[in-house]
């Protein structure tokens, strides 16, 4: 496309500058000042750059067409992705020169994420390299970050730190992947690091931390709390075309890095009539996932920021396998084994749910841990109907 360039150019000795640049490359618009010193062992660069609006999309492959992707996974072409790659990487290229360059860019499109103003300072020196990002904007969101890519030795080492608050979730997850399933406030703090001679080698020595969390958000496609409050209505076909929603008050975990092994303890979700906890392990070299996550359903109509050790029914459900194809099932073993140690303390924890319950869900636990009214021998015990309950959990 269309480009110009001008501003002025100075020479002095082995020292080249070109200072009050103005470039316009297709529609977007920059300026800055640029220095090379060619009189040291090495070239010494320094610069600055002004960019309005980077919009990389002309320059990208076309993405390919849905009705293609929808093919492929209907042939199963997208099965298990490609191992980690074991070709050398080196970093000694970043010895040839020594380079101090600002970076400002007013906003940056890729496909469809848009991100805000962001501002780098780039450091090179003997083959370390220092990207300072020291101010990002993106959806609504405020950070910053640090990479740094270390070529001095004969293993080539790797550090990023990121931070970013205040994030609006849904849009940015719709604009960067299509996903759409996800609202809420986010917080991301992650740091981590690494060193080999190839890829595989650098997922193998990966370690760090982060955490992550969502606040006064959803997930949109299930509503697990009217679920909770009234089974029958769930199932109810009428109510299904309506959006469906789990509000939260808080969706949040943090996790620890070791050798390539992510571990996480303390998932957990706050919902009025729900918490949710989760821990488990995620291998990034055998790209393979173990994982526990528990639901509870609590007898209690506090907001959605009470604690979520209160009393209540959970069914652990194990996520596990390949990250292209997890399985999900039911931890029962589990919970017979919590239930056989315990079995009044898990009846009084079914009738402890029961005071907060509404609907058909407290019809059907009532069913099962109370019996009727109707008896079944003149005289006799109160007979129990399992076979009622269940037609009333799932609306006759």
């Amino acid at each position: 496309g269309p480009l110009k360039i001008k501003g002025a150019v100075a020479v002095n000795d082995r020292t080249f500058a070109f200072k009050n640049a103005e470039i316009q490359v297709d529609q977007m618009n920059a300026t800055g000042d640029f220095a090379a010193d060619t009189g040291g062992a090495k070239p010494h660069l320094k610069g600055r750059l002004d960019i309005d609006l980077l919009d990389l999309n002309p320059y990208l492959p076309a993405p390919a067409p849905a009705d293609k992707k929808t093919a492929a996974a209907k042939k199963g072409e997208g099965g298990p992705p490609p191992e980690w790659s074991d070709e050398p990487i080196d970093l000694s290229g970043l010895k040839a020169a020594n380079v101090d360059f600002d970076l400002s860019v007013g906003g940056i499109r890729i496909r469809d994420l848009k991100v805000g103003r962001g501002v780098v300072k780039l450091s090179l020196k003997d083959g370390l390299l220092v990207t300072d990002l020291s101010e990002l904007n993106l959806y609504d969101g405020k950070g910053r970050g640090k990479l740094t890519l270390d070529g001095r030795g004969k293993v080539p080492a790797v550090a990023n730190s990121f931070n970013i608050a205040g994030v609006a979730a849904e849009p940015l997850l719709t604009d960067a992947s299509g996903f759409d399933r996800l609202a809420g406030t986010g917080r991301f703090d992650i740091a981590v690091d690494t060193r080999g001679n190839s890829q595989r080698a650098m997922v193998k020595a990966l370690s760090g931390r982060g955490a992550v969390a969502f606040t006064d958000g959803s997930i949109k496609g299930v509503n697990l709390a009217a679920m909770v409050r009234n089974v029958k209505s769930a199932f109810d076909p009428t109510i299904a075309k309506e959006e469906q929603k789990t509000d939260f008050a808080e969706l949040s975990g943090t996790f620890n890095i070791l050798n390539g092994i992510l571990r996480n303890d303390d998932m957990k979700l706050l919902n009025p009539l729900l918490r949710l906890a989760g821990a488990g392990q995620v291998d990034i070299p055998k790209r393979t996932m173990n994982y526990r996550v528990e639901p509870k359903i609590v007898g209690s109509l506090e907001g959605q920021g009470a604690q979520d050790g209160a009393k209540g029914l959970a069914v652990p459900v194990i996520v596990e396998g390949p990250w292209h194809d997890l399985s999900y099932r039911p931890d029962l073993a589990s919970l017979v084994g919590e239930v056989a140690k315990d079995p009044q303390k898990a009846l009084q924890d079914v009738k402890d749910t029961l005071k907060g319950a509404k609907g058909g869900l407290s019809d059907v636990l009532k069913g099962v841990t109370e019996p009727p009214a109707e008896t079944g021998q003149e005289g006799g015990t109160p007979a129990l109907d399992p076979g009622k309950a269940l037609k009333k959990l799932f609306g006759d």
